[in-house]
């Protein structure tokens, strides 16, 4: 029984994380319309769990980088591990998972991935996205850093332009909070 109530309790962690990117986003939607008018309208999108309907999405995906159907066995080992399906109405635009060390005090992005190929209204801002749910979610456990493991060489420069920047052990890394918006 405790062990059924710490799953539920990280459950709930993750979703106040996902529903208070959702609210990050929104407020961002309101600073870009204050700026000028807007092509993509972020109170569209969508911070849900990757489940078999994103799963299924992200099949029709040209060339993805990354094969997500991995995601369901590592949620299921990793109850700390929060993953993420970014949605604009009804298209899949983003995947990501990221999962605490031991400590807590580090959060691990292990993958990232917006939808290759085709242009969708999410282009360019899926990382600033996942990275809403992935700080908020780092603060509700306490972590001190988000970490990305393994960044392709091509995403580090988009992950330098969020604040991220490469520590004394050569990690990428930020600080909770740190995000650049």
């Amino acid at each position: 029984m405790p062990r059924e109530r710490t799953h539920i309790r990280y459950q709930l962690y993750k979703s106040r994380a996902r529903n208070l990117a959702a609210t990050s986003a929104a407020q961002l939607q309101h600073r870009l319309n204050l700026a000028g008018p807007t092509k993509t309208d972020l109170s569209q999108v969508r911070f849900e769990a990757i489940n078999a309907q994103a799963l299924d999405a992200c099949e029709r995906w040209e060339y993805p980088h990354f094969l997500w159907d991995e995601v369901i066995g590592w949620k299921a080992k990793e109850p700390l591990s929060l993953d993420i399906a970014i949605w604009f109405d009804e298209e899949l635009c983003g995947l990501c998972f990221a999962n605490p060390n031991n400590s807590r005090q580090r959060i691990r992005i292990v993958r990232l991935e917006g939808r290759p190929g085709a242009a969708h209204p999410l282009k360019r801002r899926i990382a600033t996205l996942a990275m809403m749910a992935i700080d908020r979610y780092a603060q509700i456990l306490g972590s001190k850093y988000i970490e990305v493991q393994e960044p392709l060489e091509g995403a580090i420069s988009v992950y330098q332009q969020l604040g991220f920047a490469f520590d004394s052990e050569g990690r990428l890394v930020i600080a909770v909070e740190g995000l650049v918006l």
